[in-house]
């Protein structure tokens, strides 16, 4: 007995188990912490990376839609009336009497359809529709009955 009392006192006093415990415990808090750390900076990095890409991809749209409205407002320059008379002289057209035009008939053409448009605004009709009875119940009433009422006798024949 004596003996187990000397080694369970020895355990404790040496002094270089001690070391060694707080110097475990040192690096595991140290590589825990280097985890942490690593981890932030990766998540950090990326959303960094993705947000640049964000602006570039906003960047690139607003050219797009710069270039697109430029390519609109010179095409409707081309349309204009002034810019296609000239165009018209330029190719040696000249304005005719409707008198002097031949119009040609294709047979089973019907002509242009009329365009058909929807109905005038009318005030909206609400129809009220009956709910069965069965939906009209609460829950409170359905559970009353559920718990008060003595089943249905059961008799043959019946599911």
């Amino acid at each position: 007995m004596n003996r187990v009392k000397s080694i369970t006192q020895a355990y404790p006093l040496t002094p270089w188990r001690k070391q060694t415990q707080v110097i475990g415990l040192f690096l595991v808090l140290l590589v825990l912490g280097a985890l942490i750390l690593v981890t932030y900076l990766n998540v950090t990095a990326r959303t960094a990376t993705i947000g640049r890409q964000i602006q570039e991809m906003q960047g690139t749209i607003t050219d797009l839609e710069r270039t697109n409205a430029d390519l609109e407002s010179q095409l409707a320059q081309l349309k204009s009336a002034a810019v296609v008379e000239q165009r018209a002289r330029e190719l040696n057209f000249s304005p005719i009497d409707p008198g002097q035009a031949h119009y040609v008939v294709v047979p089973g053409y019907a002509g242009r359809l009329k365009a058909e448009v929807a109905p005038p605004p009318a005030p909206a009709v609400v129809v009220a529709q009956a709910s069965l009875p069965a939906f009209e119940e609460s829950l409170l009433d359905w559970l009353r009955q559920q718990v008060f009422l003595p089943p249905a006798p059961f008799t043959e024949g019946q599911p």
